[in-house]
């Protein structure tokens, strides 16, 4: 039996519905994302929402994710980015669906879920008390293949501008990734594009945003009008494999 999860990223809601960022009214776009989500995927197992779902850090914003929400029954795991509110996604776990946890299990998948915020800075990193928890899964029999969720990249991935706020010790999971058997692939959002590599068997890959879309390899962040919003289907087989699509939502 397979597992399904929807991933969607960067929403950058504000205090106001109305306002537009980089060109893009965030509100708006992301119920056009979420709404595609729920005439496509309802069969999905459950929803991550990988961080930066505010841009404004305000109350307001989370308020106005919760209407976005309102409708969808599945599990929804919720990301902090560099731009959100540990305390109040805590907050808003405890309402209902939604979740604000680094681990979850489906059948003998492991899927964990690092919080990369790092206080008082755009950049991202890995603390330690999640990486020994990490390694608690990685240890557990139980669990015979792990994907990773991250908001920052752990990889640079060509684009001057978003590489400088890379994870910075990143090279602590990049040694898991080359000596673990059990990890199968890492996703992340933040770069507002998409990205694929690999090392070893292991697939890396970034989710684009559900707003504004950023240039691929260009040293200054530079918007993409030709790029539009999405989401990311990914399906973790039995047998450790996994497929994987980003949807654009015109």
């Amino acid at each position: 039996m397979s597992v399904k999860i929807i991933q969607i990223t960067d929403l950058h809601l504000n205090k106001s519905k109305e306002l537009v960022v980089n060109g893009v009214n965030t509100y708006n776009s992301a119920n056009s994302v979420l709404d595609r989500i729920k005439e496509d995927e309802s069969d999905a197992d459950c929803m991550i929402l990988s961080g930066d779902l505010s841009n404004d850090y305000s109350r307001e914003s989370y308020n106005n994710l919760m209407m976005l929400l309102k409708d969808f029954k599945l599990p929804i795991y919720l990301m902090s980015g560099n731009h959100d509110s540990p305390a109040l996604l805590k907050e808003l776990s405890n309402t209902n669906n939604l979740h604000f946890t680094n681990f979850n299990a489906f059948s003998n998948w492991g899927v964990f879920m690092f919080n990369t915020k790092k206080k008082n800075s755009p950049n991202g990193i890995l603390h330690e008390d999640e990486l020994r928890c990490f390694d608690a899964v990685l240890h557990n029999s139980l669990y015979e293949n792990i994907i990773v969720f991250l908001h920052h990249h752990p990889v640079l991935i060509g684009s001057t501008s978003m590489d400088t706020m890379v994870i910075e010790n990143a090279d602590l999971l990049i040694d898991r990734i080359k000596n673990s058997k059990k990890i199968r692939a890492v996703c992340w959002g933040h770069v507002h594009t998409e990205y694929y590599q690999t090392i070893g068997s292991v697939q890396l890959f970034s989710t684009p945003s559900t707003c504004y879309q950023a240039k691929e390899k260009s040293e200054k962040f530079i918007i993409d009008d030709t790029a539009l919003p999405a989401y990311r289907k990914i399906v973790l087989n039995n047998d450790g494999s996994i497929n994987t699509k980003v949807f654009r939502i015109s």
